[in-house]
């Protein structure tokens, strides 16, 4: 269990945004242009389901990102000028990488840009710490790194592991939706977690809207995903969250071997077509 603590803090040591000797802020300081492999797949990844989504989730909005403090004593809403100019440094496709053939990679960006790697990078730490203990020779375990949830087996020779979806908003960690999973992961993206008041009343959260650089307002608090494994996971929560209710169930429709559970704000939960199977009765 040390050992797989150890890999949340070597993985935060290349995919952190805020620790100033990160891989990622080196990137993103545009001091190196060399890359690890493992920065390679999970930018990979980001900008894969960036075009998958047509940019509602882009791995670029660092910049705006940056603007905003949700876990600060009293969050501001950032200057709208400051929105503005940071927006236009927001945009997927001006980034690109490479596997060199040689063991060495490398990636291309505008020096502006500046990747968040937040939304995808949990998913790929857990995925690597389910590797770490199955090649270990664990053979039921649960990972679980707040939101995300991955699991080795099941919980006896028998039982499955009971995953609780959070209801959103409710101070006592009530569940909305209890979940049966074999050898699987469970992710949740919501507007509940990070979030404020501002003066005037607005509600504001931690998943940016790209186009806008303010918080989406889509009636969605919550998506919730099924799947193999957790990077997927992550990745599918947070962009079906950013398409909203019908695109976002479109996606998962057309999509093999993945689930999907929607709340909305008024509290109304909407399953894709396989995700029932899955609820504990």
């Amino acid at each position: 269990l040390t050992e797989a603590l150890n890999l949340c803090d070597y993985y935060e040591n290349i995919f952190s945004r805020t620790k100033e000797d990160s891989e990622l802020s080196k990137v993103n300081s545009n001091q190196t242009t060399d890359i690890s492999k493992e920065m390679y797949e999970l930018v990979s990844a980001g900008l894969e389901y960036a075009a998958l989504s047509n940019g509602a989730f882009d791995i670029t909005i660092g910049s705006v990102s940056r603007l905003w403090d949700f876990t600060a004593e009293s969050p501001k809403v950032p200057d709208s000028g400051r929105i503005a100019e940071a927006l236009t440094h927001v945009d997927y496709t001006r980034v690109s990488v490479s596997d060199n053939g040689d063991g060495t990679y490398s990636i291309s960006k505008p020096d502006d840009v500046i990747l968040d790697l937040g939304a995808v990078a949990k998913g790929y730490i857990a995925d690597k710490i389910k590797d770490f203990l199955e090649e270990n020779g664990v053979k039921r375990a649960i990972i679980n790194l707040g939101g995300n949830v991955l699991c080795i087996g099941k919980k006896t020779n028998t039982d499955n592991f009971g995953i609780g979806v959070r209801k959103p908003f409710a101070a006592n960690n009530e569940v909305l939706v209890a979940l049966s999973v074999d050898d699987s992961s469970v992710v949740s993206s919501g507007n509940y977690e990070r979030y404020f008041y501002a003066d005037d009343g607005t509600f504001y959260h931690h998943i940016l809207n790209p186009a806008t650089g303010y918080s989406y307002d889509n009636d969605l608090s919550d998506v919730t995903i099924l799947s193999n494994d957790s990077l997927t996971g992550d990745c599918l929560s947070t962009t079906c969250f950013c398409l909203g209710l019908e695109d976002g169930m479109k996606l998962i429709e057309s999509l093999d071997g993945i689930e999907a559970v929607f709340v909305t704000n008024e509290g109304e939960i909407h399953y894709s077509s396989g995700a029932k199977a899955y609820v504990k009765s």
